[in-house]
């Protein structure tokens, strides 16, 4: 069955903007890559930012589906009631999630989007941040919190930050990673690896974070 205007529009939007990036994609552009012409794109959605934010929200959607399946989030008014070790499986879920989303194989076309977004910002970028990533590192943050209660608030932030630092590594850095392992693509397996270790290390150094707070305490 042939695909209606709009949704043609859509796919053809992301695989664009994943190529080249919202300043390097116009209107005209997508239309014929959907086979379509430039009236219907306008008729559609309007101006090229809304058809891009439609891009993102239909991303954003699909992770927050990919969180809900994979059991990889939880109220937050549920996260007191957790054990430890059901609070460090959910943090390796997001983790796990995140790398699935960033280095597949293949690579989501998530990444791409937001590497362009990040490397040329776009008007659109205000949008992204309260949207998703915002809600995104607030998430991480709650969890994060919930494990070591010992840390103040900013040292959560930064525990998470460094977290999502360590995936987006892998991505970013992918072409030059990629050469030095002599492979075409991460091997399959590779993003569970990636999602024990940046769990296991990241939460041994919440610990020890922890627990130099509480030496200072107590010498004080």
């Amino acid at each position: 069955m042939r695909l209606a205007t709009k949704e043609r529009l859509l796919g053809a939007a992301t695989m664009l903007f994943a190529e080249r990036g919202f300043h390097g994609t116009t209107i005209r552009d997508i239309a014929e890559r959907a086979g379509v012409n430039v009236a219907a794109g306008n008729y559609h959605f309007g101006s090229k930012k809304r058809l891009y934010l439609e891009v993102l929200r239909a991303q954003f959607a699909e992770i927050r589906a990919q969180l809900r399946a994979r059991r990889a989030t939880r109220p937050a008014t549920d996260l007191p009631r957790l054990s430890r070790k059901e609070l460090m499986a959910l943090f390796r879920a997001r983790v796990g999630v995140m790398l699935d989303l960033l280095i597949g194989p293949p690579p989501g076309v998530h990444g791409t989007l937001m590497q362009r977004e990040m490397c040329d910002p776009s008007e659109a970028l205000p949008v992204i941040v309260e949207e998703f990533i915002a809600p995104m590192m607030r998430e991480m943050r709650e969890i994060a919190a919930h494990l070591e209660p010992g840390l103040d608030a900013k040292a959560v932030e930064r525990c998470v930050e460094s977290v999502a630092g360590q995936a987006l590594f892998y991505r970013f850095s992918m072409p030059a990673l990629l050469q030095m392992l002599g492979v075409a693509a991460y091997p399959r397996g590779f993003g569970r690896e990636l999602a024990d270790h940046i769990t296991e290390f990241s939460i041994g150094g919440m610990e020890r974070m922890a627990q130099r707070r509480t030496r200072r305490r107590h010498a004080s």
